[in-house]
């Protein structure tokens, strides 16, 4: 299991369409959405069975959404 963090920016003037579409989206994906105040405007929490299928989240599903301006997507680190 990959568990993902992206963080997303919208364009200016477009925070509540992007907050729309994450909201759409994260149904898809199983995934959570937090708005954000600070450096970054949302936060997608996502669980994915591998890197490809997290890839595919962020790449098809998230970065895809109109008005979203850049991402930046941590993934977890595994110790065990």
């Amino acid at each position: 299991m990959v568990k993902t963090f992206t963080f997303v920016n919208a364009e200016a003037g477009h925070a509540n369409r992007v907050y729309q579409g994450l909201k759409r989206v994260a149904k898809k994906i199983d995934a959570e959405v937090y708005g954000l105040f600070g450096e970054y405007d949302f936060l997608v929490i996502s669980d994915s069975q591998n890197l490809k299928g997290a890839t595919k989240k962020i790449v098809q599903d998230i970065q895809n959404i109109e008005g979203v301006w850049t991402t930046r997507t941590l993934v977890e680190a595994e110790f065990d």
